[in-house]
């Protein structure tokens, strides 16, 4: 038994590679595939050989019922698995998509409910969850494949500090952002924001401005950091696709990357992937004192979401080159150690056995 392969169908809910499939599906097949399981990633509207797999798994949510799709599976004996590292039964006010929970939460509680098995990537969700079904749930945590980042090189002529994210996380940077203007005006840092948009962020401001139709405070928000923004000295770098954004955080060559997160029963369903993401480059993270940072990071990494303590916590990273890097080396060899696919895959191929063929 312990030595049967794992012959799995992995349904992507998108035909884009965002993070939650690389890092959650793609990079676990490929590194199962190559121990010697036959798992085939595709999108929905597949059309394959269905003695070919023992089990299908679907992920995150899909516009429209899977229903007959689910039932003509199980009629063939085949397993159900439901992956997730989302609770979109809690979807904040202030994301930028909180209108796809029209049909995101239906989507999510059908695959609950319609599988043998769900695994997703933290504590917290499978609370949630365990609310809503019955169902066996394993936690399996967000892992990387570090061969594909490439360390930054370092030797700064001014020191860099970045923060990485998409609009979701306006409302994040606006909390911590008067911290960061008052140090950079104290130390002369580089500041540098990844992400938010894929155009000038002059562009998304005068777009939520003048031809947004929506009312969501993500747009508020973001026309308030914005107006923050032209007052300091940054560099936006637009979103790039994920299998450009590793190469790009390496050669960004950030000595420090912030994750501010607000706390909400949203954001405690998410992983720690920025960290580990940061830590894969070299560069050191600082980032909120809530979860799901807090159960993974030390506290010389964390910081309250109070103006005064985001300032204290950065400027000892930004003055004290010695202690910065001590930081930096310490989640290097925590995620190397914890959040390394290298290490993992054994965990995922385990977890697999278990629900395809009932291994203990």
């Amino acid at each position: 038994m312990e030595g049967r392969i794992i012959k799995l169908l992995v349904v992507n809910n998108t035909q884009n590679e965002n993070p939650s499939w690389v890092v959650r599906n793609k990079i676990v097949a490929d590194h199962l595939n190559q121990m010697g399981h036959a798992i085939d990633c595709q999108t929905r509207g597949f059309a394959l050989n269905l003695d070919d797999f023992d089990a299908v798994q679907f992920n995150r949510f899909y516009e429209g019922s899977l229903k007959k799709e689910i039932m003509a599976l199980k009629q063939l004996g085949k397993k159900i698995i439901y992956e997730t590292d989302d609770n979109y039964n809690n979807i904040d006010q202030t994301h930028p998509f909180h209108k796809i929970a029209t049909y995101a939460r239906p989507s999510w509680i059908e695959l609950m409910q319609a599988a043998d098995a769900i695994i997703v990537s933290n504590a917290n969700i499978k609370e949630e969850i365990q609310k809503i079904t019955s169902t066996e749930i394993h936690v399996i945590q967000n892992t990387l494949d570090l061969t594909q980042y490439p360390k930054r090189r370092g030797k700064n002529k001014k020191l860099r500090i970045g923060f990485q994210g998409s609009n979701i996380h306006s409302g994040d940077l606006l909390m911590v952002i008067d911290a960061i203007a008052e140090l950079q005006k104290k130390h002369g840092f580089e500041f540098y924001i990844f992400g938010i948009d894929d155009k000038p962020l002059s562009e998304l401001y005068k777009f939520v401005t003048e031809r947004y139709k929506y009312e969501y405070e993500w747009t508020e928000e973001f026309k308030e950091l914005y107006k923050k923004l032209e007052k300091m000295e940054f560099m936006h770098i637009p979103t790039v696709s994920y299998d450009k954004f590793r190469k790009k955080l390496a050669k960004l060559n950030l000595d420090i990357g912030i994750c501010p997160l607000r706390d909400s029963a949203f954001n405690r369903a998410k992983s720690c992937l920025k960290f580990y993401e940061y830590a894969a480059v070299g560069t050191a993270t600082l980032a909120s004192k809530v979860i799901p940072y807090q159960t993974e990071m030390e506290d010389d990494d964390l910081v309250k979401n109070r103006h005064s303590k985001w300032k204290s916590k950065l400027e000892r990273l930004i003055v004290d080159d010695e202690y910065r890097q001590a930081r930096c080396h310490a989640q290097e060899e925590w995620v190397r150690s914890f959040r390394n696919i290298d290490n993992m895959k054994f965990y995922w191929e385990k977890i697999y056995k278990q629900i395809i063929f009932n291994i203990k």
